[in-house]
């Protein structure tokens, strides 16, 4: 099936489902029944054998439209009977892709609910900030410049952490303008002073340990229960991790910088 946008996605190890927002695989002339439960009585919902009229009352339906034709159904009734079909098959992983694109109010209620009940890990890519800050526990920020914050909380945390983050950031700019030394003119070579000669043999072993800093950290963030257990640890380690990665990257580019130095004097 391929993927349009705004669609729903559900990943398991071996199998990827699609949903399709603008509900081109529902054919009119079907039921509510043919969609939901190949024209039965009874639905495995994440491996629980359910009644479609129970299961569909957690989706806002009568028990009077389980025959009714799909071409009957209005645009939120659609996108509803969507939810509870995808919902149902085992997952435990679910990406959402602008999920709040053409949603009611009633079916967004009902998505911000059912992610809420999700027992598996959720990935939201979304513009809709009301929807990150009543959904999310964990935003990935990204603001054009490249880099990805990584904010425990949602979009208004991450805006946040980024207000704060922005005097520091000028503040660093500015000084490695001002500090920066004018080149050499063309044809001078450039000797490597004590500190540079120190910082060359040993950067490379300060790199490795960042290297293993981050992979550390990485692995205590992979036990899915932190965040609840302690969140004060989990936002530790994203921070750790962070600095971690800034100061990696400055000492890569300090080496390559002394790399060529040494180059230019071989």
């Amino acid at each position: 099936m391929e993927p349009d946008s705004g669609t729903i996605r559900f990943a398991k190890t071996i199998e990827k489902i699609v949903i399709d927002q603008q509900r081109s695989k529902m054919a009119p002339d079907k039921t509510i029944r043919d969609v939901l439960a190949d024209g039965g009585d009874w639905i495995e919902v994440q491996g629980i054998r359910k009644h479609v009229v129970g299961y569909l009352k957690e989706f806002l339906f009568e028990p009077g439209v389980l025959d009714a034709k799909i071409g009957t159904l209005s645009g939120g009734e659609r996108s509803r009977l969507l939810l509870a079909r995808e919902f149902a098959k085992p997952s435990n992983l679910l990406v959402l892709d602008e999920p709040t694109n053409d949603l009611d109010l009633e079916t967004l209620d009902l998505l911000q609910d059912v992610i809420g009940d999700y027992d598996g890990t959720v990935l939201i890519v979304s513009h809709d900030r009301d929807f990150l800050d009543r959904t999310v526990t964990i935003t990935l920020g990204l603001d054009g410049s490249g880099t990805v914050d990584v904010v425990a909380g949602g979009y208004e945390d991450w805006e946040r952490r980024r207000k704060a983050a922005a005097p520091t950031k000028r503040g660093a700019i500015a000084r490695n303008a001002t500090s920066a030394a004018p080149p050499p003119p063309p044809g001078t070579k450039v000797k490597l002073t004590y500190k540079d000669q120190r910082d060359y043999e040993l950067l490379p072993k300060r790199i490795e340990a960042l290297d293993a800093a981050i992979a550390r950290d990485q692995a205590l963030l992979e036990d899915p229960d932190l965040y609840t257990r302690d969140p004060a640890l989990f936002e530790r380690l994203m921070e750790a991790i962070g600095q971690a990665q800034e100061d990696k990257n400055a000492a890569e580019l300090r080496w390559l910088e002394l790399a060529e130095m040494v180059e230019s004097l071989a």
